[in-house]
């Protein structure tokens, strides 16, 4: 196995146990406030690590990181705030539909065609998504389609890094990245005066391993091994999210869900591979 294809693997496995952490961490903890505390941290390690290594942010890394950066914000704060209100199955399955935005984002903005198997995919994760809420749309909430908004930014998100993701600048890209959501989640919280004080410990906590191992591991593995020859590679890799995210959340939360939701999920899986497959 190419190291490209293992190291996107362990980046997706390590994003898939992300959903359990935060919906355990949002539970008892306001979502944006999880998210600066998140970002604060991984702020402070990346800066340790751009002193000590004496590393310097070009104008272009900047301008490049600021807008990877507020489609990094978005999709996390309509996911973050999203699983406050749903499973973390459910959202890691309407967030796998990136995946499935992303051939109509690079229409607009690559120029590429959207062919035939795109539009079967669309129909399969539509069926999937109903079987998914047990045949019923009524049960579909606040938090799911705030999850599915998160889903539309990570395709911005995954188009982007595929345009303008450089290897020799990959850390500095990350920093201004981080960079942006911490502010942006910051000026959140003062505009709405939304409490940060004091931090439940299974937040705290859940912001530590999600600082440390869902965020600066994996994306920095996400900027240095995805290019924009191998996007579709990476998206069929990252669809396989939501498989690691309802195995975590069986093996950690116990929640065991119907056939008929399961058969749900298994479409939506499925219509993102079939989006992305190469040919």
């Amino acid at each position: 196995m190419r190291k490209d294809t293992l190291s996107l693997i362990v980046a997706t496995i390590l994003w898939g146990v992300t959903f359990v952490v935060v919906k355990q961490g949002v539970e008892v903890y306001h979502p944006v406030s999880f998210l600066f505390l998140r970002f604060g941290i991984t702020f402070l390690v990346l800066t340790v690590f751009m002193f000590l290594t004496k590393r310097k942010i070009k104008n272009e890394i900047f301008v490049k990181g600021v807008i990877l950066g507020i489609f990094l914000f978005f999709g996390y704060f309509f996911q973050t705030v999203g699983l406050k209100y749903t499973t973390p199955s459910k959202s890691a399955f309407l967030t796998s539909l990136g995946v499935l935005f992303t051939p109509f984002i690079s229409l607009f903005i690559l120029k590429t065609k959207i062919k035939f198997r795109t539009v079967l995919a669309v129909i399969l994760a539509s069926v999937g998504i109903y079987l998914m809420f047990g045949l019923s749309i009524d049960t579909i909430n606040i938090g799911d389609v705030l999850t599915i908004l998160s889903a539309v930014c990570w395709a911005f998100h995954i188009v982007f890094v595929g345009l303008l993701s450089i290897k020799e600048e990959n850390f500095g890209l990350l920093f201004v990245e981080v960079w942006v959501v911490l502010i942006l989640s910051g000026l959140f919280i003062i505009a709405t005066g939304v409490k940060t004080i004091p931090i439940p410990t299974v937040s705290l906590k859940g912001a530590i391993i999600t600082s440390l191992f869902a965020t600066i591991v994996p994306f920095y593995i996400q900027l240095t091994f995805q290019t924009r020859e191998n996007t579709i590679k990476a998206n069929f890799i990252y669809a396989t999210e939501p498989i690691f995210a309802a195995l975590f959340e069986f093996l950690f939360l116990g929640v065991v869900y119907g056939i008929i939701n399961y058969v749900g999920m298994l479409f939506i899986f499925l219509s993102a591979l079939l989006a992305q497959k190469e040919g």
